[in-house]
């Protein structure tokens, strides 16, 4: 995990590529809960609205990186296969808590 410029990042590898996956503060995001940047270029991303929480946290990453994984899909089969996959994880205890970015230097 890196963080930089007070934004969490993660890195990810997806298709042979390395993604990176932002979450980004809402007012950055307008209306967008997760955005998937393809066809990939020469830095794959995906940004997900950092505010969001549970269920709806899940069901975004899940729904990015299936578009990342599979871009041939349908708006509506990535919709329907993320909120399942969600609603499962949801249910079996599944819980997404994303970590503050830094600011400054650490004292340890």
């Amino acid at each position: 995990m890196r963080v930089s410029r007070g934004i969490l990042t993660l890195r990810i590898r997806i298709r042979d590529r390395v993604w990176r996956v932002r979450f980004m503060p809402a007012k950055a995001m307008v209306k967008d809960w997760g955005r998937c940047y393809t066809p990939a270029g020469r830095h794959p991303l995906i940004e997900v609205r950092r505010s969001l929480r549970g269920r709806n946290l899940i069901d975004t990453i899940v729904h990015e990186l299936l578009h990342a994984q599979h871009p041939e899909m349908t708006e509506e089969a990535v919709d329907a296969t993320a909120c399942m996959i969600a609603v499962g994880l949801y249910a079996a205890g599944c819980r997404i808590t994303l970590p503050q970015p830094r600011k400054g230097k650490h004292a340890c």
